[in-house]
């Protein structure tokens, strides 16, 4: 993943609307985005449509709403691992 960016979201559910615009700041098409925790509570599909490299950890799928669930790779801790191994260039936004 030479030219692209991972981006974790990690904010708490009150700070997750400014995040969701920061990222629209920094983020291309290309990057690769990992949502986490209160990030996935308002996870839209005008978001998940916007990047296509949308990932969320398999415990936290349940917080994920019934349309945009089939549209967001779920991964496991070990396959997180590996996805952070492959970035150069890592941004995490609270």
């Amino acid at each position: 993943m030479e030219n692209s960016t991972l981006f974790l979201i990690q904010s708490p559910y009150y700070n997750t609307d400014k995040i969701w615009i920061e990222l629209a700041q920094m983020a291309h098409l290309h990057d690769t985005i990992v949502v986490m925790g209160d990030g996935l509570l308002l996870l839209t599909k005008k978001i998940v449509d916007l990047y296509p490299n949308l990932y969320c950890l398999s415990n936290e799928q349940n917080l994920l709403g019934d349309e945009i669930k089939s549209e967001v790779k779920i991964i496991e801790y070990a396959e997180f691992a590996d996805l952070v191994l492959q970035f150069k260039r890592c941004i995490s936004l609270k």
